[in-house]
C-alpha cells in the first residue's frame, strides 16, 4: 500500500514538473518568435547569390563527387547518398510548406525540400548507431571543401557550414533515401533508424543525377501493423508518425548518462523497432563496425573540447541543469560528479549500464 502511494506521488510529481517545463518552453518559444524569420532569411540568403551575381557556368562530374564522398566517409563506415537536380527535388510531393517551425525550445524555421534554392543537392545518410552528428557533418563539409577546391569558392556549401536550418528527414524522404516511422524519425532504406543525415548544397549542375522517386508514400509500411515504438516511449512523446511532445522527449535524458556531453540519447523507440534491428544485424554482418572509441559521443566530444578550446566543464554544467528529468514512476539515480563523468566518458564504450535499450529494461523492472 505504501509503495503504491509512493509510486503515485512520484508519477504526479513528474507530470507536474513536466507540465511546468512545457509552459516554460512555450514561453521561450513565444519570446523568440520575432527572431525566427530574420534568422531564417539570413541563413537562407547564403544559398541565393542574388541577381547581381551571374550564374556559374560549372558542371560537376558525378564520378568526382562519388570519389570525394568515399574519401570523406569514416573508415569502413557505410553510407548512402544521392545527387539530385534541385528543380526535381523541389517538385517532389506536390504542394506543401517551404519551411516549418520546429517544436524545439526556440523553434527555428527550417527549410523543407521545397524551399531549397540550390541548382543541385547531395543528400547523405551515414550509418551510426549513436546519436552523434559530428561525423556526418564533417563528411559533408569535407566533400564541400573538395568541390570548392576544384571549382572555386562558393560552389558547394554543407548544411552545417551554411548554418541553414534544414528539415533533414523530410529532405531525405523526398530524395528517396527512406521513409518516416511511426516514431516520427527517418528510417533509412539501408540503415533503418541507425543513421545520421546531412545535405550539401551545390550552386552548379551535375553531369549525372539520380532520379527523384515518384511514389507518393512516405510512411514506413511495417508500422501499419506495429505499435511497439509508441509503447516503448517513456513519456508518450509521439503517435501516428507525429511527435507531439518534443519538450518531454528532449528533456528525458537521465543525469547519470552524462559525461562532458551526452553519450547516449534515450533511443527507446529505436531499439524497440524489430525492423530496424533486423537491418542493423544485416549491416553488422556486412562488416559495419561495432562501437569503438570513434563513435562514442562522450569520448569524441571530450576530445573535441580539448582541441577546440571548448571548456568541457561549462558544457557539463549546462547539461546537468538542462537535462536529467528522470522517468515517471521511477526514482532518479543520483547524477554523477564531474570527476566520475570525465572518467566514464574516457573509459566506457558499451556496457550493461550504457547499452541502448536500458530504458526498456528499467521499465520492465518497475
Amino acid at each position: 500500500m505504501l509503495d503504491r502511494l509512493r509510486q503515485q506521488v512520484r508519477r504526479a510529481t513528474w507530470h507536474a514538473s513536466d507540465e511546468a517545463w512545457h509552459r516554460g518552453w512555450r514561453a521561450i518559444r513565444a519570446l523568440t518568435t520575432p527572431l525566427a524569420r530574420p534568422a531564417y532569411d539570413e541563413a537562407r540568403a547564403k544559398l541565393t547569390p542574388g541577381p547581381a551575381v551571374p550564374a556559374r557556368d560549372v558542371v560537376l562530374a558525378r564520378a568526382d563527387l562519388d570519389g570525394w564522398l568515399r574519401d570523406a566517409a569514416p573508415p569502413d563506415v557505410p553510407f548512402d547518398a544521392v545527387v539530385l537536380d534541385g528543380d526535381a527535388l523541389r517538385a517532389r510531393f506536390g504542394d506543401g510548406p517551404r519551411e516549418r517551425r520546429s517544436l524545439h525550445m526556440h523553434g527555428k524555421l527550417r527549410m523543407t525540400h521545397r524551399g531549397i534554392p540550390s541548382r543541385s543537392v547531395i543528400v547523405l545518410a551515414l550509418f551510426s548507431d549513436v546519436a552523434a552528428d559530428y561525423f556526418v557533418e564533417s563528411m559533408a563539409a569535407d566533400v564541400a571543401s573538395k568541390i570548392n577546391g576544384r571549382h572555386g569558392a562558393g560552389v558547394a556549401l554543407a548544411d552545417t557550414q551554411a548554418s541553414v536550418p534544414v528539415l533533414l528527414k523530410e529532405v531525405a524522404v523526398a530524395a528517396g533515401l527512406g521513409t518516416i516511422g511511426k516514431n516520427a524519425l527517418f528510417f533509412s532504406r539501408r540503415f533503418g533508424f541507425n543513421c545520421k543525415l546531412n545535405v550539401v548544397f551545390l550552386d552548379a549542375a551535375v553531369d549525372r543525377v539520380d532520379a527523384v522517386p515518384t511514389d507518393p508514400a512516405w510512411k514506413l509500411p511495417d508500422c501499419t501493423t506495429c505499435n511497439l515504438c509508441v509503447e516503448a516511449c517513456p513519456v508518450g512523446a509521439f503517435d501516428d508518425y507525429v511527435i507531439t511532445r518534443t519538450e518531454s522527449c528532449d528533456r528525458l535524458i537521465a543525469g547519470d548518462f552524462f559525461g562532458p556531453r551526452r553519450d547516449h540519447m534515450c533511443r527507446a523507440c529505436i531499439t524497440r523497432c524489430p525492423v530496424s534491428n533486423d537491418v542493423l544485424k544485416l549491416r553488422r554482418a556486412d562488416g559495419a563496425p561495432k562501437r569503438a572509441f570513434w563513435d562514442n559521443e562522450a569520448q569524441m566530444a571530450l576530445a573535441a573540447n580539448l582541441f577546440m578550446d571548448r571548456p568541457a566543464f561549462l558544457v557539463w554544467l549546462i547539461q546537468r541543469f538542462y537535462y536529467g528529468s528522470g522517468l515517471p514512476d521511477r526514482e532518479r539515480d543520483d547524477k554523477k560528479g564531474y570527476t566520475d563523468s570525465l572518467t566514464t566518458a574516457m573509459n566506457v564504450t558499451t556496457s550493461e549500464h550504457t547499452r541502448d535499450g536500458w530504458r526498456l529494461a528499467a521499465t520492465r523492472k518497475r
